[in-house]
């Protein structure tokens, strides 16, 4: 599964990932690959591109997300 670890995530864009979702903190790739599935990687996914200022990679991350209630709230942000 592809995460915000294969996107070569910064400690910086780390601790912004982390501010979005106070209750999942994402502190190493060990522990993110535990509790992680397949729509909430490709949210972080989302998120990052975001933050990059890379919309139209974002939304291709959104895309790919699964459940549609996650995705309408992602979106509406």
């Amino acid at each position: 599964m592809e995460t915000i670890f294969d996107h070569n995530v910064t400690g910086v864009e780390l601790e912004v990932l982390n501010s979005f979702i106070p209750s999942r903190l994402i502190r190493s790739k060990e522990k993110y690959m535990v509790n992680i599935d397949r729509d909430k990687s490709n949210a972080d996914l989302y998120h990052l591109y975001m933050l990059r200022g890379e919309n139209n990679k974002a939304e291709l991350y959104l895309k790919k997300i699964k459940d549609p209630e996650y995705k309408y709230i992602l979106s509406s942000f």
